[in-house]
């Protein structure tokens, strides 16, 4: 979006972004980028004023709950209500972010696991943890008493949406588990999830002829970055059988085929994706944008040594949150 303006209204706009989200993050240089694009002090004072004035109208509105006068069209009046706003958080421009092809995630994870010492079982325990973050603002800001229907698979993906179980029903979510597949034909880490999970009272069910239960969001973990084909069995049936509420995927929405940038039928349309580590090419490409939503992307631990090894210019998005929102063009 921001490449369609001058360099100078460009500027601008990023320094509004950077005040408005990360204000805590300003330093002298954000200022110096304004004087290089040839605003003098007045300009940049002006400009301060403008979007902290309007910062703070914003929060004075949301503090007391204040609604837009009855003249403005239907479409922007959104009930605001305490607590039930998204919560923000910082935003990173797409091009900013070396995209990985399926390839290269593998050997991502290969470097984790086998020369760095970190166990699949701590990355899946980050995207759980961060998926059930980046819930609680779906869930309208609190997640206690809300109902959230996690969809699981046997792999990687199915153990984050099982950690993220956990962390929700710690968090006094109502939650529901249903796999797809029986429980003894999770792999070993995903496994050890579940075991997790039904100690705090959660049972992580197969239950193809169960209706799914109505809920406040679905967190689709069924398949991962690795999926090929069609979702067929058990997964297809688990798609069809959604219920209207929105979808938050994890990594990738079921159905989108990442090694071949081709959505399958069935498939998941989300509203919301978590994509881990970096972003896959796919989630941009082609019929993407219909399904995958909003685009976040989590920190699960991966150093730049490791993007490094695969010839990737990498400087992290994590400074200022373990969770980011990538900005698409």
């Amino acid at each position: 979006m921001l490449d369609s303006l001058t360099p100078r209204l460009a500027a601008l706009c990023r320094y509004a972004r950077k005040l408005t989200l990360t204000p805590w993050a300003m330093e002298a240089a954000d200022v110096e980028r304004l004087r290089a694009h040839g605003l003098d002090d007045r300009a940049i004072v002006d400009a301060n004023q403008v979007v902290s004035y309007f910062n703070y109208v914003n929060r004075v509105a949301d503090g007391l709950g204040v609604e837009l006068e009855p003249t403005w069209p239907q479409g922007l009046r959104e009930r605001r209500t305490y607590g039930a706003r998204r919560l923000e958080f910082p935003s990173v421009a797409a091009d900013t972010l070396p995209w990985l092809s399926v390839a290269q995630m593998r050997e991502v994870d290969r470097l984790m696991i086998e020369e760095f010492g970190i166990a699949l079982e701590q990355m899946m325990e980050n995207a759980g943890r961060s998926l059930a973050v980046l819930a609680r603002p779906l869930l309208g800001g609190d997640a206690r008493g809300r109902r959230v229907l996690v969809i699981a698979g046997g792999g990687g993906n199915g153990g984050g949406g099982l950690a993220a179980a956990r962390h929700l029903a710690v968090a006094g979510a109502e939650v529901e588990v249903r796999l797809n597949g029986p429980p003894e034909r999770l792999d070993p880490v995903p496994k050890r999830q579940q075991t997790s999970l039904g100690a705090i009272g959660v049972a992580a069910r197969f239950r193809p002829d169960e209706p799914l239960p109505d809920t406040s969001l679905v967190i689709d973990a069924a398949l991962g970055y690795g999926q090929r084909g069609a979702p067929s069995g058990e997964t297809a049936h688990l798609i069809r059988a959604l219920p209207n509420a929105p979808v938050l995927a994890l990594d990738v929405p079921t159905g989108l085929e990442l090694e071949t940038a081709t959505l399958r039928e069935p498939h998941v349309r989300a509203q919301t994706t978590l994509t881990l580590a970096l972003p896959k090419q796919a989630l941009r490409a082609g019929d993407a944008k219909d399904v995958v939503g909003d685009l976040y992307l989590a920190d699960i631990s991966v150093p730049a040594t490791v993007y490094q090894r695969l010839g990737l210019e990498y400087e992290s998005p994590f400074g200022c949150s373990p969770i980011v929102r990538i900005e698409m063009a």
